[in-house]
């Protein structure tokens, strides 16, 4: 069985398709009480900087947190291949 994307276990877990954002290949997603145990858990997984491979900004039109999750937008990669 494949390892699902992190895209994937947040919108298994109830993240709205429609708040998914995304430049090229990074994902962006709002920091909530949903998402962050999720993208916490996944680098915590990989070995990953949490700092480095998903940073938190200010969303310039809601003002709200989110995270940049670096090469994570699963359909640039679908695309791709």
């Amino acid at each position: 069985m494949m390892e699902r994307t992190l895209m994937q276990r947040l919108l298994d877990a109830g993240y709205p398709s429609e708040d998914l954002g995304h430049h090229e290949s990074d994902l962006y997603v709002y920091v909530t009480a949903i998402t962050k145990p999720i993208v916490e858990a996944f680098y915590r997984e990989h070995g990953l900087a949490i700092e480095w491979h998903a940073p938190i900004f200010r969303d310039n039109e809601t003002g709200k947190l989110m995270y940049d999750c670096m090469f994570m937008y699963d359909d640039f990669w679908k695309e791709k291949c």
